[in-house]
């Protein structure tokens, strides 16, 4: 059932696609109001994904380190 008390736990900056392109958002919770605003629209995934990290302070890791680093 749902929860109206029951907080979501999300990054503060995330992305998704926008027709062929990407777009950054920025979430600001304000009580009960979740707002969401654009920050950017980039031509790749990775570009957004790359941002995205940036503004969030993660650490970002290159297609091929993440590819070389899977757990079976």
């Amino acid at each position: 059932m749902w929860n109206p008390r029951k907080r979501i736990s999300r990054p503060k900056y995330s992305y998704a696609p926008i027709g062929s392109r990407w777009a950054v958002y920025h979430w600001l919770e304000i009580g009960d109001i979740l707002e969401v605003d654009k920050v950017g629209e980039f031509p790749t995934s990775e570009e957004a994904r790359k941002e995205c990290y940036r503004l969030n302070g993660w650490k970002y890791e290159e297609p091929e380190k993440r590819k070389n680093n899977l757990k079976y």
